[in-house]
């Protein structure tokens, strides 16, 4: 088995594939969405995360697991191979009986003074993620599209105010959409953000290119962001019109023997959900191998559940 993607919908994956005693290589670019971020919130029992502990932590878990290897590299392609399919790691070809595509998305990024310093502390993305940290203070809310008043409006469970600033661009909204922000109090401000003032942590205000200063105890920025989805090319996977992968309830693709889980699929995007979503792709993939030989030492693999069924 092939897991790609080292994130917790990949560790999560390969975790049950581990557990069905399944040999299983994960193979991680390292280009983890929430590698910058300080805390993960909302997790049961874990709340907050930091999400390197909760990484370290998956993979000290997964040494546990002697048919699974972890291995740091690129999936560079993958295309089907008769009744497996051939990857391309780092130039190396890998043969595999099934593939887990954890490959995330890709956040696109403002141009602004300081914003490296503060993403994953007072610059976030996600407001259901990080609104409760908001509570009581103002908000910054950097985007121009269409979608952005909703995205504003949902932080009104806890933050004290909250204001749009369009970076400069064209503000995508329309009459209505801009008599409901003034209903609610939300100011829209046409204007670039120059810089972010206050240090990692202690966020202020955002300063504008007119030099004024709108208090900000944080930034959520809504630009877009791109699912990773190159892989899926060769594979032959069907996008949904969102352009992720398409799944069922199982995370199976449109192809037999794909699966995919996390960002990369339709849904909440949030990591409590990612997990979720890799423990039902590892258990759906290894339970899609009944009757297939098991990873060497371990039991006979069990027979297709299809043999044992009821006759109709």
């Amino acid at each position: 088995m092939l897991v790609v993607g080292g994130g917790p919908a990949g560790l999560s994956a390969a975790t049950w594939l581990g557990r069905h005693r399944r040999r299983t290589l994960v193979v991680d670019a390292g280009r983890h969405r929430n590698r910058a971020t300080e805390a993960i919130h909302g997790m049961l029992g874990r709340d907050p995360a930091s999400p390197a502990e909760l990484r370290a932590d998956a993979l000290r878990d997964l040494a546990g697991y002697p048919h699974v290897e972890v291995r740091d590299g690129e999936v560079r392609g993958i295309e089907p191979d008769g009744e497996r399919f051939r990857a391309d790691v780092d130039g190396a070809p890998v043969l595999a009986s099934r593939v887990v595509l954890a490959t995330g998305v890709r956040d696109r990024f403002p141009a602004i003074d300081g914003f490296d310093e503060h993403y994953g502390a007072g610059v976030q993305h996600c407001p259901t993620c990080e609104g409760f940290e908001t509570r009581d203070r103002p908000v910054v809310v950097l985007g121009w599209g269409a979608h952005v008043p909703a995205y504003a409006v949902e932080l009104l469970d806890w933050a004290s105010e909250v204001a749009i600033v369009s970076h400069g661009a064209v503000p995508q909204l329309d009459d209505d959409q801009l008599d409901r922000l003034r209903e609610l109090g939300i100011e829209l401000i046409d204007d670039r953000v120059e810089a972010l003032i206050g240090e990692r942590g202690a966020l202020r205000a955002v300063r504008c290119s007119d030099g004024r200063e709108v208090p900000a105890a944080m930034v959520f920025f809504s630009i877009g962001h791109d699912a990773t989805v190159e892989l899926t090319t060769a594979l032959g996977c069907e996008l949904t019109h969102e352009g992720v992968i398409a799944v069922d309830e199982r995370q199976q693709t449109t192809v037999p023997g794909v699966f995919a889980a996390g960002d990369v699929t339709p849904g909440m995007q949030l990591v409590n959900v990612a997990i979720g979503e890799g423990t039902v792709a590892g258990v759906a993939c290894a339970e899609s191998l009944h009757g297939v030989s098991p990873a060497p030492g371990a039991p006979p693999a069990a027979p297709p559940v299809e043999d044992l069924a009821p006759a109709e």
